[in-house]
């Protein structure tokens, strides 16, 4: 009688042992996934906001170029009309030499 009653207590000890390592493994178990989801979640917010300012940018940086490119044009515009008239002016203005 005495050895069967250590017997039953070993399986009881036995039991709970693997009853309560089963519980903590599935109670980290979801803990781990709601850790995953969270990262996951997180790292989806930030690749929407790394792509909303990636094409904001790419927008205004877009025009911006075009208008400094405008801008070089016109330049290069006026210094062409500015040619253009000082050499009008040159021709007019400046008596021609005779070849001689």
């Amino acid at each position: 009688m005495f050895e069967s009653s250590y017997f039953f207590y070993a399986v009881g000890l036995f039991l709970s042992i693997f009853a309560s390592v089963w519980s903590l493994a599935w109670w980290l178990s979801g803990k781990f996934n709601q850790v995953n989801a969270l990262i996951y979640n997180q790292i989806e917010k930030l690749n929407t906001s790394f792509m909303q300012k990636l094409d904001y940018h790419e927008k205004h940086d877009d025009t911006r170029f075009t208008d400094m490119s405008n801008r070089f044009a016109s330049v290069r515009d006026d210094i062409w009309d500015i040619r253009v008239r000082n050499a009008a002016f040159d021709g007019t203005v400046k008596p021609l030499k005779a070849v001689t």
